[in-house]
């Protein structure tokens, strides 16, 4: 399934960027849109994950800091709903 989505008033400079960038990469101003948000949601979602594996890494190496074990309860408690 394919959605639209548009973009109104954006400014000049935003969109000249997005042109440059997007005939650098040989790509319509559409697809270094979707290229560039694609990207931004991977980037946070790598950022969230690392976290995640810095909590674990410090739970299993003893190294509790305050709030430690409440973290990991939470992120014990995403993982189920997420595999669920």
């Amino acid at each position: 399934m394919s959605a639209t989505i548009q973009l109104k008033d954006t400014s000049a400079t935003l969109y000249e960027r997005l042109r440059a960038s997007a005939k650098h990469n040989f790509r319509s101003v559409d697809q270094e849109a979707l290229s560039r948000l694609e990207r931004s949601f991977a980037l946070e979602d790598a950022l969230a994950t690392r976290a995640h594996q810095n909590w674990v890494d410090e739970a299993l190496a003893g190294g509790f800091r305050a709030g430690s074990v409440q973290r990991l309860r939470k992120l014990a408690a995403k993982a189920r709903a997420a595999a669920a």
